[in-house]
């Protein structure tokens, strides 16, 4: 993709409506010092400083569309709790429209806490991680609200970008819904599924990494020709136009009906700072190409230098339009050696 093409189709993100459905999680970032070990037991004791919140899950996709200047609009479950307010409070001041989100009392918003510790003035580590979430089950009354709210959001968004972290709200009655109203106006749906790839029938493209893609399908044989394989089989099965499987530092494939792999190399370091939400950035941006009428390869492209800014970021964070031409103007070319592809 040349410069001219790259800029035009990061200047239509501005106009953009994305759909964000799934799982909502509010990160939760607990800071301290460590100065001491415990009398008690050979641990560290944390001196505590200050928590940091930030969306998480389907909520961090959901900012990089705001981020990336799309008009962004989330729909999934928070519990009525402080922890849910706070998420969609955070959500609002990033430029995301949370009124999609339906507030169930029964369940407790999804939180993951992350302890950072370290001495004082030096480079805190993560040493530990709590993570609290929901499961809701099929059937549910709040399901089939959400799934009425996703279908008429569908009706005039650009793209529907459903953001799977196995907590039920996705798949069943309500990626369906969404899928549905999507395939009649025309209107492209991503999938990120974390552990469910396969029960996503008739969406356009989704965004695996390729432990993701042999997990989802069971395969012990990692091989670059298995990989292929089974690209080809999710394409064929769940009647989709393509797959971008993300392969870390060996950049992407594209995959699409009865053509070779494309690859689409890094840009910027092999040397990351941390991969927390990269994937998130990648179907954000994937879903903003798609929904400017770009192409998948072009799709791949662009979210490329979306993931390499975000993973020079320390947690889960978001990309802005000028990182992005910032990027470009460092690397204009993604980097492929063939080793990559094997």
């Amino acid at each position: 993709m040349d410069q001219k093409r790259f800029e035009s189709l990061l200047e239509r993100f501005h106009s953009k409506r994305v759909a964000v459905v799934g799982d909502f999680i509010l990160d939760e970032y607990l800071i301290g010092d460590t100065r001491r070990v415990s009398r008690e037991a050979p641990v560290i004791v944390i001196d505590y400083r200050e928590s940091v919140y930030h969306p998480g899950g389907a909520a961090n996709a959901t900012q990089n569309v705001a981020s990336l200047s799309g008009s962004a609009r989330a729909f999934g479950m928070v519990g009525g709790d402080k922890n849910g307010k706070v998420l969609a409070d955070i959500l609002k001041k990033r430029g995301v429209d949370p009124s999609g989100l339906v507030t169930v009392n029964e369940i407790s918003t999804a939180v993951k806490t992350r302890i950072l510790a370290g001495e004082l003035h030096a480079q805190r580590q993560q040493v530990a991680r709590i993570d609290r979430s929901y499961r809701v089950e099929s059937g549910v009354e709040s399901l089939h609200l959400l799934a009425d709210r996703v279908a008429a959001a569908c009706e005039d968004s650009d793209a529907v970008l459903i953001a799977d972290y196995g907590m039920g709200v996705v798949p069943g009655e309500v990626s369906l819904a969404a899928i549905e109203a999507c395939r009649n106006a025309g209107t492209p749906v991503i999938i990120d599924s974390r552990f469910q790839l396969t029960h996503f029938n008739g969406a356009t493209v989704a965004v695996p990494n390729e432990v993701e893609l042999f997990d989802a399908l069971k395969s012990r044989d990692r091989s670059a020709k298995r990989l292929g394989e089974l690209a080809h089989e999710v394409i064929q099965k769940q009647q989709m136009d393509g797959l971008i499987v993300t392969r870390g530092s060996r950049g992407m494939l594209v995959f699409e009906k009865d053509t070779e792999p494309e690859p689409v190399g890094i840009v910027g370091s092999r040397d990351v700072t941390d991969v927390t939400g990269a994937g998130d950035t990648v179907a954000a941006a994937v879903a903003l190409t798609l929904g400017s009428g770009g192409t998948l390869s072009e799709a791949a492209e662009i979210a490329t230098y979306a993931a390499a800014v975000v993973v020079m970021k320390r947690g889960t964070a978001t990309v802005t339009r000028n990182e992005m031409l910032k990027q470009r103007e460092e690397w204009s070319t993604p980097k492929t050696v063939k080793k990559d592809l094997a």
